[in-house]
């Protein structure tokens, strides 16, 4: 059963966010997004529930409160398109949450929790093993810099994310002094070989 007080004040208090927040289309797929049980309230039942120490701290500390709230926005701008709403939101993580520790341990006690509904599939995969390149023996064949210059995840069906047209997309495979392998990726979120995000660094 849904507790009656958290439901009226949780509805009293994202009435008052989006009033200042939210476009006048992303207020009505907010009131659409709370007639659903799955994911709105059971997401944040159990949220309310399991992970009340990971809220707060995300909540004080600017870059996860802005992930949290880029994340959704995406979900509302995508509430008749739910199958892009991965890919917007990956963005949020790689430009807000990147190495964030309270957006990592909300996440996490979400996962722990079963608080998270599962994004749709991003399309087929089209390679095998037999399409591996067989020359790559050891990670000495790929040291040095590699650009994605094309790909088939573009944005259309059925590959709704367009992960492979984020523009710019630069790989450095590097080995270190003592032997160890770093993976530099930059790239930034667009598409059309045009930025819409600073140029996000990660390293692996």
């Amino acid at each position: 059963m849904i507790n009656k007080k958290f439901a009226f004040g949780y509805v009293l208090v994202s009435a008052m966010i989006t009033r200042y927040f939210l476009t006048t289309d992303q207020i009505i797929s907010q009131i659409r997004y709370l007639g659903r049980w799955e994911p709105f309230w059971h997401s944040n039942l159990c949220i309310g529930a399991s992970c009340k120490i990971p809220v707060v701290n995300c909540a004080t500390n600017m870059n996860c409160a802005k992930t949290i709230g880029c994340i959704q926005t995406c979900v509302l701008d995508n509430i008749d398109s739910e199958d892009k709403t991965a890919a917007c939101a990956y963005i949020c993580e790689m430009t807000h949450g990147y190495e964030n520790r309270q957006f990592k341990e909300l996440i996490e006690c979400m996962l722990e929790h079963n608080c998270m509904v599962r994004y749709p599939d991003d399309g087929p995969c089209k390679g095998s093993d037999a399409d591996a390149i067989t020359s790559v023996k050891t990670m000495d064949d790929i040291e040095g810099d590699w650009w994605v210059l094309r790909g088939v995840n573009c944005g259309e069906q059925p590959y709704p994310g367009g992960y492979d047209w984020y523009p710019c997309q630069h790989e450095r495979f590097i080995k270190t002094a003592n032997g160890q392998w770093i993976n530099n990726v930059t790239y930034c979120g667009g598409r059309h070989d045009v930025c819409e995000t600073d140029i996000i660094v990660t390293v692996a």
